[in-house]
C-alpha cells in the first residue's frame, strides 16, 4: 500500500493490515462457494448465475479495496499537521515495511521512496525515526533546497 502512511502507531497498522485481511478471507469464501455452485449446476442458466455471482463479488471487492486505499492516500495529504515527538518520530524508522521519516529543522519528511534511504538506513549510519537536522547541516550544507522535493508528513513536537 502506502507510501507515505497516517499511521497513529503500531496499532493502527495492525488493525487496517487485519482488516483487509479478514475482508478478503469473506470474499474469497463466498466466491468459493459460488464456485462450488456453478462446477455441481446442471443447466447453463444456473452455470452463467453463479459466474455472474463470483464476478459481482470480485468487483466489490476491488472496489472497496480501491476505496481503502483512496481514503488513505486522502488521509496522506492532512499529515502535514501532524506534530511529531521524538518517541513517535523512532516508530518510522523504515524497518518491518513501516515508512522512513526523518526530521530535519522542524518538520518530519518521508523519505521511503528515496534510494539512498533503503531500508531505514543512509550513508554514515544514519538512520530514519531521528531528529537528523545537525547531520543534514553538516553533511548538506547550502542544499536545503533538495528538502523541497520530498513529502512533508508532519512537524516535530517543540520539547519542554
Amino acid at each position: 500500500m502506502n507510501q507515505a502512511y497516517n499511521y497513529n502507531g503500531k496499532a493502527a497498522y495492525n488493525l487496517e493490515s487485519n482488516e483487509i485481511r479478514n475482508k478478503l478471507n469473506n470474499y474469497q469464501k463466498e466466491i468459493i462457494h459460488y464456485s462450488q455452485m456453478q462446477t455441481f449446476s446442471r443447466n447453463l442458466y444456473e452455470k452463467n448465475y453463479y459466474q455472474g455471482l463470483m464476478q459481482n463479488r470480485t468487483d466489490n471487492f476491488a472496489a472497496e479495496l480501491e476505496e481503502m486505499l483512496l481514503s488513505e492516500s486522502l488521509a496522506e495529504n492532512d499529515t502535514e499537521d501532524r506534530v511529531f515527538t521524538l518517541s513517535e518520530l523512532s516508530y518510522f524508522d523504515g524497518s518491518e515495511g513501516r515508512p522512513a521519516y526523518v526530521a530535519v529543522n522542524g518538520k518530519v519528511y518521508d523519505v521511503s521512496n528515496i534510494a539512498a534511504w533503503g531500508g531505514g538506513t543512509h550513508f554514515a549510519g544514519l538512520r530514519a525515526g531521528n531528529d537528523l537536522s545537525g547531520q543534514f547541516a553538516s553533511c548538506h550544507r547550502g542544499m536545503a533546497a533538495m528538502l523541497d522535493q520530498l513529502p512533508v508528513v508532519g512537524t516535530i513536537a517543540l520539547e519542554e
